[in-house]
């Protein structure tokens, strides 16, 4: 097994966990339940822990974590509805205004 990512948030872990594993990569996820020792423990040694279980698997693992990571950075661009024309911040992925996909 090889670390491949920690955070503190658990859920957006998880995610990260769920789009690579869509990948046929099998992972795992450690710490999960060590929020409660923070204090007691250093801050960074309680974040949960994203583990690739081949390590033959972390280099595609590694590409894949790299770019969800630069997804999140980029602040993206706003979009013209194609269906109604409304303008819609670069963060949604479906229009407000009618509902449409982008």
């Amino acid at each position: 097994m090889k670390l491949l990512h920690t955070q503190e948030n658990a859920f957006s872990l998880s995610n990260i966990q769920n789009l690579i594993e869509a990948e046929g990569i099998p992972t795992l996820i450690k710490n999960q339940h060590l929020g409660a020792g923070s204090g007691e423990m250093p801050h960074f040694e309680t974040w949960p822990e994203l583990w690739v279980q081949n390590e033959s698997d972390y280099p595609k693992a590694k590409a894949i974590l790299d770019t969800i990571l630069e997804r999140l950075a980029a602040p993206g661009e706003a979009w013209k509805c194609g269906a109604c024309g409304e303008e819609n911040d670069a963060s949604f992925e479906i229009c407000w205004q009618c509902s449409k996909e982008r």
